[in-house]
C-alpha cells in the first residue's frame, strides 16, 4: 500500500487517506471475504477492481467537496478494512460512521479503536457535533463495536434500509461532542 497521510490509532493500527492507487489491493480484500461482509454491505455494485476505483474516487470527490470523509484501516502496515464518515452535513454538524473490516482481522479491537480515533477527528478537525452509526439489528459484532466505542443507542428503527429485496431493523447510535468530552 502507496502510504500518504496517516494517523496512527496505536503502534499497530493506523488510519491512512486512501489513493486510487489502492484500488486493485482494496478488491482483492473484500473479494476475498465477499460472503461475510455482504451480509451487512451491499457489494452488488463492486463486481471489480475498477468499480472499487470508482468509489475511491467518489469518496475523494467527497471529501473534497466536505461531505466525505474515508480512510483505509491498516494493522501493521497492512490494509484490512476501510472507515468513513459520510452524509456530512457542515450547516448541522453531523456525519454517519461506516466501517468494515476483514474477517481475517476481526477481534483485534481494529474497529472500535479506530471509530474512537475518526470520531475525535471528526469533532476537532472537522468541527462536527454529532455523529451516527446505524447498524443491522443482527450485526453483532458492529453492535459491539458501536457500544465499546462510547455510542449511545437512541433507537431501534424497523424496516429502516434494504438489502438486496430485504428490508432490515437497524439501531441508531449516536456520540455528540460533549460525550466524547465527558469521558476524557
Amino acid at each position: 500500500m502507496n502510504v500518504t497521510f496517516t494517523h496512527m490509532v496505536d503502534a499497530d493500527i493506523s488510519l491512512v487517506f486512501p489513493q486510487l492507487s489502492a484500488a486493485e489491493e482494496l478488491f482483492s480484500l473484500i473479494d476475498s471475504d465477499r460472503q461475510r461482509i455482504s451480509q451487512f454491505l451491499d457489494l452488488d455494485h463492486t463486481k471489480t477492481w475498477q468499480d472499487e476505483r470508482e468509489f475511491i474516487k467518489t469518496k475523494l470527490i467527497g471529501y473534497a467537496e466536505g461531505t466525505d470523509f474515508l480512510l483505509f484501516m491498516a494493522f501493521n502496515q497492512q490494509l484490512c478494512g476501510c472507515i468513513d464518515i459520510h452524509n456530512i452535513d457542515t450547516k448541522a454538524g453531523k456525519g454517519e460512521i461506516g466501517y468494515w473490516i476483514h474477517s481475517s482481522f476481526s477481534g483485534r479491537g481494529i474497529v472500535s479503536k479506530s471509530v474512537r480515533a475518526i470520531s475525535t477527528i471528526a469533532f476537532n478537525e472537522l468541527a462536527l457535533n454529532k455523529l451516527k452509526i446505524i447498524v443491522d439489528l443482527e450485526n453483532t459484532a458492529s453492535n459491539r463495536v458501536a457500544q465499546s466505542s462510547g455510542y449511545f443507542l437512541t433507537s431501534v428503527e424497523r424496516s429502516d434500509m434494504r438489502l438486496r429485496e430485504n428490508l432490515r431493523d437497524m439501531n441508531h447510535y449516536t456520540l455528540l461532542k460533549e460525550d466524547l468530552t465527558k469521558k476524557s
